[in-house]
């Protein structure tokens, strides 16, 4: 049996195991070699320009870091060899403690739930220094967003804006993250508390209160620490409000006066001091294209406002099970939602985030999405063409059919889609590994 036997459609766990475990064990250059002949044994025909992925093999020094633990070392692909130029300057500058390096993380539900970008935050902190958690909704607004190292609770009664499928081609005003919260009820609330058991998350110094001015606006009451202010959204109203705190734990609580509705797209949480921030901007179920909804001048002034060193565009999941939509409309939506993100940020590093490993089919007959290698073609072609870089997930998990082995080792759930949360944390580790050391070949 070879490692090719990978790509088979009726892969059994137990031929997963046998194949993949002396991988594990074995010296790295036996990994690379039979990661290689995966990949070879499982191309599909896909009628794009080709690009090359991850050849030459990895070397000892790129192998997965954390020993034998699942998964391979997948460098960054940069056919520009500069995509992430400004990113290595802000982390130099972090690492240094002479200023910060913020990442703008955009994805559906691996990004929004903040396993992986939780992760990654913790990671980048503690080497580089905390400046705190960054931008969120104060909400609970999905079963699937969430905040890691920050508490954030709200109230039910709060009006939920944002695009859905059923809306079609409509573009609303939603802002950063593409979710924005509303209510004219003093009974709502939205709270966020600084962390007592984890060692990120515990303080900031400073917190912002991002708004909607609007005809009619009501008054919004921000209690902090006990300390109250309140804040008007009428028409002429400030859209931001800065608040300049002791770099403490602290407890904000925001609460709509019932004169108005008030239109609340966020609250920055962070701290002067030099370090890392990762703003977690995920939607479960999303797509790329789903930025093209938002309107761009209200999203684009408040990127400029985040001002990244980094945006992250982290799609792909969603797209392998879209086998209606051709491979050219694919391509015409990613060049809009790059040449928007070059608009807002055009000082930022670009990085395209492609499709984890996901099942399709039932029992014995599960296989990975046979549209995932067109996906992932795709992009590459996109980062060619727009100078942004690229990372395949897919491949870093150790390629097709890999989630079966994530299943087995008890990093993923049983429904081929997601990992948990020990392999959200792997993965973060995989993906850190290849930032560190971002050499691809163009």
């Amino acid at each position: 049996m070879t490692c090719a036997r990978l790509s088979a459609n009726r892969l059994t766990r137990t031929e997963l195991w046998l194949t993949v475990l002396p991988l594990l064990l074995a010296p790295s250059a036996a990994l690379a070699a039979g990661h290689r002949a995966a990949h070879k044994g499982s191309q599909h025909s896909v009628k794009l320009t080709t690009f090359p992925q991850s050849e030459p093999a990895p070397s000892p020094a790129q192998t997965a870091p954390s020993g034998a633990q699942v998964g391979v070392a997948e460098p960054i692909y940069d056919p520009s060899g500069k995509a992430l130029a400004a990113w290595n300057s802000a982390v130099l500058r972090a690492k240094s403690h002479k200023g910060q390096a913020r990442a703008a993380f955009y994805g559906a539900s691996h990004t929004a739930a903040d396993l992986w970008t939780g992760e990654l935050r913790r990671m980048w902190q503690t080497e580089l220094g905390e400046a705190g958690h960054g931008f969120m909704l104060p909400s609970k607004w999905n079963l699937g967003y969430r905040q890691q190292d920050l508490v954030v609770d709200a109230s039910p009664g709060w009006q939920i804006l944002r695009h859905k499928r059923e809306m079609g081609a409509a573009i609303g005003e939603y802002g950063l993250l593409g979710v924005a919260m509303q209510s004219a009820n003093p009974n709502d609330f939205a709270e966020i508390r600084t962390t007592h058991d984890n060692p990120i998350g515990r303080k900031f110094d400073q917190l912002e209160v991002w708004l909607q001015p609007q005809v009619g606006g009501g008054s919004l009451r921000v209690v902090i620490d006990g300390h109250e202010t309140v804040l008007q959204t009428s028409e002429k109203a400030e859209p931001y409000a800065t608040f300049k705190l002791a770099d403490t734990p602290h407890v904000v609580r925001l609460q709509p006066l019932g004169d108005g509705p008030v239109l609340l797209y966020g609250v920055v949480a962070e701290r002067s001091a030099p370090g890392i921030i990762l703003d977690q901007l995920g939607i479960p179920g999303m797509r790329a294209e789903i930025l093209l909804h938002w309107t761009e001048a209200r999203w684009a002034e408040q990127l400029r406002r985040r001002n990244p060193d980094l945006v992250v565009l982290a799609y792909g999941t969603n797209d392998v099970t879209e086998d209606a939509e051709t491979i050219d409309h694919y391509l015409a939506d990613w060049r809009k939602v790059i040449a928007m993100v070059k608009r807002a940020a055009p000082n930022a590093a670009c990085l395209i985030v492609g499709p984890t490993d996901r099942l399709v089919g039932k029992g014995k007959d599960r296989k990975s999405a046979p549209r995932t290698p067109q996906i992932v073609a795709a992009q590459r072609q996109i980062a060619n063409e727009t100078g942004c870089a690229h990372w395949d997930p897919q491949r870093a998990m150790g390629g097709p059919n890999a989630m079966l082995l994530w299943q087995d080792l008890g990093l993923a759930q049983p429904d081929g889609v997601h990992l948990n949360r020990a392999g959200y944390k792997r993965m973060a580790e995989l993906f850190a590994a290849a930032l560190a050391d971002p050499r691809a070949p163009p």
